[in-house]
């Protein structure tokens, strides 16, 4: 029974405010792909153009870097999304993060649309996202540019980059409401979608030039979702048919500095800013404990001082890597390609090549919609807090829970209705073709 407690970009950057933040995290990633770097022989570092650093012979350094930027932006859009959906519940003593899991996000508010990198107790969404794609889309567009004799690895690292500025886009177009690119028109979900699905090509032909079957299959993954986002479920399965089912490709994360921690092991362990949604608790397949979804009561309360505290033992310490792209993935992609067209026993065959992997009871199979139901609910269990459900709930137009009205427990005000991220007023304030313009 779930509980009042509640379950419990949007663009990228402008030219004019996009672009300074990704100055800024390049010398940021830099020094979260470096840990061990205690300074810098720098008389004013804060004096260096980002343009200029942008030569051949610092390829593999910016690659580095725009890769550590995509990794804190996932880490904090997987709780960010956790809380507008349905994976975690809020446990803040402060007012700041309690619209996430409230669902009244509003295009004037700061804490999703200014919250930098790195920021622990209330994640950002807008601004660790629109650094990572433009800083990825910018060092690919230089790669481009370049050619093999300047860059040693070039097709690998223009991969890589191309890989990278795609997760950044799919997270973009499956949450946001609209976006914009580079100070660009105010984009559709479908239409920054169809933008990752070609960065997703490029890094497909480039990590076949390379020869290097990780980010192949990383780039094949995220385009097959890509490519199941916009409906194109026939080229989709034919990507995500050609993964392992044993592959898998991580973030990474360390104890080195907050932007390189792994945000969700922070909130539920350290922090306890946010506990697990009851809806995904004590879950069971046919009786038997579903260890995919292993969750447990810490026995203490978060900062509020009253809301129960439950780990997800998924992420049990600050370094855990959380995953990017999967065979998992891959399988439940081709399922759904399978019940699209018409294959409920091939989506049934999936299915159980799961949960054969993780040791579950054999399903039995049902009808087109009783499959499609019992995909949706694997999806849910196999991709918990990997910034895969809010998608989810938005594409199958899942009740959301908590409905709207309903008080908010604790912290005053009633749940909304808010599931995607507006492009915040900032994006739109500083973008030139907007002028400021609202949606």
């Amino acid at each position: 029974m779930r509980i009042a407690q509640k379950r419990g970009t949007t663009p990228m950057a402008s030219r004019s405010l996009g672009w300074r933040f990704a100055y800024i995290a390049l010398f940021a990633g830099t020094l979260g792909a470096c840990d061990q770097i205690t300074s810098l022989d720098q008389e004013a570092p804060s004096r260096v153009l980002a343009n200029d650093l942008y030569k051949p012979e610092n390829a593999q350094l910016l690659v580095t870097s725009t890769i550590s930027d995509f990794e804190c932006a996932l880490a904090q859009y997987v709780v960010a999304t956790g809380l507008v959906g349905d994976e975690l519940i809020d446990a803040e003593l402060s007012q700041a993060g309690w619209d996430y899991d409230r669902r009244t996000i509003q295009a004037p508010q700061t804490a999703y649309s200014t919250t930098v990198c790195g920021a622990i107790q209330v994640p950002g969404y807008y601004t660790p996202l629109a650094i990572a794609r433009a800083t990825a889309d910018k060092i690919l567009t230089s790669l481009e540019g370049w050619t093999d004799d300047q860059v040693p690895d070039r097709q690998l690292l223009i991969a890589q980059a191309a890989a990278h500025a795609g997760y950044a886009l799919v997270l973009l177009g499956e949450s946001s409401c609209s976006a914009a690119l580079d100070g660009g028109p105010e984009l559709t979900p479908t239409q920054v979608l169809t933008e990752a699905e070609a960065r997703f090509t490029k890094a497909i032909d480039a990590a076949q030039a390379a020869n290097n079957a990780d980010i192949l299959n990383m780039a094949r993954v995220g385009r097959a979702r890509a490519r199941v986002d916009l409906k194109k479920f026939a080229e989709a399965k034919a990507d995500a048919e050609l993964v392992p089912l044993t592959y898998v490709h991580n973030a990474t994360y360390s104890a080195a500095s907050p932007r390189r921690e792994n945000l969700v092991q922070t909130q539920l362990y350290r922090g306890l800013y946010s506990s697990v949604d009851p809806s995904f608790r004590d879950l069971t397949v046919d009786g038997a404990a579903d260890t995919r979804v292993n969750v447990i009561d810490a026995g203490v309360n978060g900062q509020d001082g009253q809301t129960r505290i439950w780990r997800a033992t998924k992420y049990p310490t600050i370094d855990t890597p959380i995953p990017i792209a999967s065979g998992d993935e891959a399988i439940l992609l081709v399922a759904e390609a399978d019940l699209d067209a018409g294959d409920v026993t091939g989506a049934v065959d999936a299915i159980n090549a799961l949960r054969a992997k993780a040791s579950l009871p054999t399903y039995a199979g049902g009808t087109a919609d009783e499959v499609k139901a019992q995909l949706i609910d694997e999806r849910r269990r196999e991709l918990f807090l990997e910034g895969q459900r809010i998608n989810d709930i938005i594409r199958f137009n899942i009740p959301q829970s908590p409905e709207a009205g309903t008080p908010f427990p604790l912290k005053g005000g009633v749940y909304g209705n808010q599931i995607c991220f507006p492009l915040p007023d900032v994006e739109r304030n500083n973008n030139p073709t907007l002028n400021g313009k609202s949606s």
